[in-house]
């Protein structure tokens, strides 16, 4: 018998939006200290945010939505498991 998988509700998006949320704010939060401490410039701050915060947001965004279960869509759950397409 397969196992039972609900999909995830409005806590979940919430849940999802919150650590998004604080992603950001803990990357400004690390850049408004780097610059505090003068271990950049601010073009130098600039530059990395640019280069560095979009793969960071991403790394986050996947990482939330497979914990939070919005890593499932229509054609993995209709899916049995071992059989290949």
């Amino acid at each position: 018998m397969g196992t039972v998988r609900l999909k995830p509700g409005p806590l979940s998006a919430q849940a999802f939006n919150l650590g998004s949320i604080v992603a950001v704010l803990l990357a400004c939060a690390a850049f408004g200290a780097c610059l505090w401490y003068g271990v950049f410039r601010p073009l130098e701050a600039l530059a990395l945010a640019v280069v560095v915060v979009p793969p960071y947001l991403l790394l986050v965004a996947c990482g939330l939505s497979v914990w939070l279960g919005f890593d499932r869509d229509a054609r993995a759950r209709g899916r049995a498991p071992g059989r290949e397409i």
